[in-house]
């Protein structure tokens, strides 16, 4: 849905003070990847219609999904190799959100897509997109290699809120076995390994942002076969 007055409230705070260096980072990532050297490319296997890319669900599902339909996809998102994330955060924080020490090493594709609405100018030249829906996914060669690789995420994740950080001030649970989640006011983030596929998707600024990232999360799980 569109943002509402909570939405205005978490850009208003973002504005004053930076806010959370992971929230601007998640922003801008869904569109840029949050480095300048996160489209380089990594030789992998030919993708196929059963690969990384049929597990990625569209723009207009998504719309749907979020019920908001100013979601537009901006291919400096569509990445083939994840980005390196927020090189300045604490080591194990650089795993919050999406990046190379978020899917750890080992998988043989990966896919990431981002989706956004309304553009604000939070710091002078540094527009940052608030409303938006990440995802990415990557497969692995078999199921113990990805669990692996969710079981890493956890370990990082944890050690980060042990550093007490303010910019990395968020919670994580873990709603069942296979899924972790991180969420803070106005944005939610999961991450679930089912098979040989890890997969997260991340919503910021969009209410309900829970409920929207469980249901993509759940269409892409859906897809693994």
């Amino acid at each position: 849905m569109r943002p509402n007055g909570t939405t205005r409230k978490i850009r208003t705070a973002a504005a004053r003070a930076g806010r959370s260096a992971f929230v601007t980072c998640f922003a801008v990532a869904a569109i840029t990847a949050c480095s300048h050297n996160s489209t380089a490319a990594k030789s992998t296997p030919t993708t196929t219609a059963s690969g990384a890319d049929a597990l990625i669900i569209s723009v207009e599902e998504v719309r749907r999904i979020a019920n908001y339909d100013e979601l537009t996809s901006h291919e400096h998102s569509d990445l083939r190799h994840p980005p390196q994330g927020d090189m300045n955060a604490p080591g194990p924080c650089r795993a919050a959100g999406t990046s190379d020490l978020t899917f750890a090493s080992g998988w043989l594709e990966f896919r990431s897509a981002g989706y956004s609405g309304v553009t604000d100018d939070l710091r002078p030249g540094g527009p940052a997109m608030i409303d938006s829906v990440s995802q990415a996914v990557a497969i692995y060669p078999d199921a113990h290699t990805a669990r692996q690789a969710l079981d890493q995420l956890e370990s990082s994740l944890n050690a980060c809120m042990a550093l007490h950080d303010p910019n990395y001030d968020f919670t994580l649970d873990k709603p069942d076995a296979s899924t972790l989640r991180i969420t803070d006011d106005g944005w939610s983030h999961l991450y679930r390994a089912k098979n040989a596929v890890l997969m997260s998707v991340g919503v910021l600024g969009i209410e309900p942002a829970e409920r929207i990232a469980t249901n993509v999360i759940q269409t892409i799980s859906d897809r693994v076969k």
